[in-house]
């Protein structure tokens, strides 16, 4: 048995290896993978036809549902041999996850039928807190607890149902298999349950402040990813691909939160819900105005921040997740000298591509000038791991 620490072992402490493929085996098996996966969801899709059931009914959603656990447990199984045993990783990705989405499917469902057959949740239920409402009554807590506290319980916890419905698979994936995949989605899945159970216990402080909360969740996905990254400085066993995945997941999360935060604050106002499109970061650049072209200069100060925490903990899953929004700022940025689509498109790309290539380049010379004042031992050097050679 091949285990995941083999495909990252010969890693350096200053590459920061990829903890998805092994060899080209995995490509072959990972397209084995997914036409299989293709056939199981056209073969279901066949059955149901046959059956000739009224759709939408709740014999054609029973049974639907009990066709799409079978998948799940097929996946489980197929899961056993390639990720448990072979240790295949770009497969054991697709694998884990149509298992967390197939499983999810059937754990919601089964809530809902809880919902309606167990309690008798009904639409009117639901409906009557917000016709209760006054006519002029306006956004705000009042507003927003009378409606939460006129729902049923079951149906407000539905928030935290959804998210242990997304957690539960990828962990007891993770759990089973040691998937470093599976691992970040995890994490993932733990900081939308926190984000859920906030919402259900106060969901007007989440909204309001949702702004700070994403970034909450991104520094929180981040921090966990450190924490792995140093229980592995040398990047040597399946913690360190954890670490990768966590980071990968943290790295749009907590950039697109933080630049939200530096256009619209740490909290929403009257007018963020007045005009929504200025809450949506890439609307807001696309516009034609002064502001679209201060908030482009913003959004390049803070991926260059961005870009410096990257070298110093060596992960460049950071900078990679921001280089759509480079890629913007600074077409925004360049359009705003007046020169001709062509010409922006063409500088652009120039620019940004030119600042990856250098930056590649000189990855280490540049993260040893910056970890120069720091230790080369102890738990500094866990979270900084020092850079050895000359060339990235």
């Amino acid at each position: 048995m091949t285990d995941t620490s083999q495909s990252i072992g010969a890693a350096r402490p200053q590459d920061e290896m990829l903890p998805f493929l092994n060899n080209f085996h995995d490509i072959f098996t990972t397209i084995g993978v997914l036409i299989l996966l293709g056939g199981l969801a056209v073969g279901t899709g066949q059955v149901m036809a046959m059956l000739d059931l009224a759709e939408g009914e709740q014999g054609w959603q029973a049974v639907l549902m009990g066709l799409i656990g079978g998948i799940a447990v097929i996946v489980w199984l197929l899961s056993s041999l390639l990720v448990g045993r072979q240790r295949r990783i770009l497969p054991g990705i697709v694998l884990s996850g149509a298992f967390a989405v197939a499983a999810a499917v059937v754990l919601i469902w089964g809530y809902a039928q809880f919902l309606i057959h167990g309690i008798g949740v009904d639409e009117t239920m639901i409906e009557t807190p917000f016709d209760a409402l006054e006519d002029n009554m306006e956004f705000g807590r009042d507003a927003v607890m009378q409606v939460a506290g006129g729902l049923p319980l079951p149906v407000r916890v539905l928030p935290v149902v959804f998210a242990l419905a997304c957690l539960l698979p990828v962990a007891a994936y993770y759990l089973n298999f040691r998937l470093p995949f599976a691992g970040g989605l995890a994490g993932v899945g733990l900081v939308g349950l926190a984000v859920a159970t906030l919402f259900t216990l106060d969901p007007y402080t989440t909204i309001v402040y949702m702004p700070s909360v994403s970034v909450a969740a991104g520094a929180a996905l981040l921090f966990a990813g450190i924490v792995f990254d140093m229980r592995d400085p040398e990047r040597q066993t399946r913690l360190s691909g954890t670490a990768f995945w966590l980071h990968f997941f943290a790295a749009p999360v907590l950039l697109t939160a933080v630049l939200n935060v530096t256009q619209i604050g740490w909290t929403l106002s009257e007018a963020d819900f007045a005009n929504p499109e200025q809450t949506n970061l890439l609307m807001a650049l696309g516009a034609d105005d002064g502001n679209a072209t201060r908030l482009a200069a913003t959004a390049l100060v803070v991926i260059g921040i961005f870009a410096l925490l990257s070298l110093l903990i060596n992960r460049r899953a950071l900078i990679v997740s921001g280089l759509l929004t480079a890629g913007i700022s600074i077409g925004v940025i360049v359009n705003s000298v007046g020169l001709d689509t062509g010409a922006v498109i063409a500088l652009t790309l120039l620019l940004l591509g030119g600042a990856v290539v250098l930056l590649g380049a000189a990855w280490n010379p540049v993260r040893r000038i910056l970890l120069a004042p720091l230790p080369s031992g102890g738990p500094l050097a866990r979270i900084f791991p020092p850079a050895n050679g000359l060339v990235g």
